[in-house]
This record gives C-alpha cells, structure tokens and sequence, in this order.
C-alpha cells in the first residue's frame, strides 16, 4: 500500500479516535480483536459494492453504516461468537438490503437505537469531512481508495465503541 493511503488510514485513524474519545464513546483506545478484522475481511467486497453505489447520493449514511456493521460484529462477538462467527453479510439486512442497514442492526441486534445512531451521526459527519479535506479530486482512484479505507476505520470504530460500551477495555499486565 503506498505511502499516501497508509498516511490516510492512521490519520483518519487518529482522528477518529480523537472525535469518539471526546464525544464520550471511547477511553482513548481502538479496542479490537483479530476476530473483529476477520469478520471485515469477509464482508468487505460485498459492503463496498452495496456503499459505492450510494456514496455519491447519501455519503454519510454509507460511513455510518461501516460503523454499525463493526458495532453489530462487536455485540456478536460478545454474545456468542460461536454461534455467529460465520453468519453472512445479508444477516446484517432485512429485505430492503443496503437501504435500511442502519436500522435493521438497531432494532434487530443492538436492540437499542439512541446511543448507537448519535455516535454514527457523530462519527460518519467527522469520518465525512476528513474525506472532504483529503483534496483528493472526486472520481478519481484515490478518491475511491480513501473512501474503501474511510469506511473501513469507520467499522473499526463502530467494533470499539460498541466493545467499550460493553464494558471491554484494556489493561496493562505486569
């Protein structure tokens, strides 16, 4: 990857981070997990076939919805990891697909809409205005990278926000 998107990501990463963490959704770290990233690493094609064909129309709801699908694999991974460590990325949709993606995971898996829907506003606005200030000239193929790695941090982001909300976090060992 070259230097540039590898840039992109940590700053975007970064920033992210600062927008969460000050918004009181995060303590100042990324949580993950290796199974977290696998999941992305399988959903990833289809997401960004289903997001780069609204991104032009709805920018901000596709980020979000990278956001919501990593807090909907978070709260998976720590139900029962088990039982849905293979579910496909249409487990993640009602019939409408894309188009309600949002919703479905709020009301079908978080089962909870207030914190998950101000954090994604928060974070898919932030994570959108970055993008804008890449001055990376729109149709271009850097402009499509920065918007595949865009919406990858925004999954990450949506995994560690719902991991800290449950109540995860890290800890030195000595």
């Amino acid at each position: 990857m070259s230097d540039v998107y590898v840039k992109y990501r940590e700053d975007l990463t970064a920033h992210m981070l600062e927008v969460a963490t000050g918004n009181g959704l995060l303590s100042g770290t990324l949580l993950n997990s290796p199974d977290l990233d696998a999941a992305w690493q399988r959903f990833a094609p289809s997401f960004y076939g289903d997001a780069v064909k609204e991104f032009n129309a709805y920018p901000e709801y596709c980020l979000a919805c990278g956001g919501y699908l990593g807090m909907a694999v978070a709260h998976l991974w720590d139900e029962d990891w088990a039982k849905f460590k293979d579910c496909s990325y249409a487990f993640f949709q009602s019939d409408r697909g894309f188009d309600d993606m949002d919703d479905f995971i709020t009301g079908n898996i978080l089962k909870e809409g207030q914190l998950s829907v101000q954090a994604m506003q928060s974070c898919s606005a932030a994570a959108y205005h970055f993008l804008m200030k890449s001055g990376t000239e729109p149709g271009t193929a850097e402009a499509y990278r920065f918007f595949l790695i865009s919406v990858e941090v925004m999954y990450k982001i949506g995994a560690a926000i719902e991991l800290h909300r449950l109540g995860y976090k890290l800890e030195k060992i000595n």
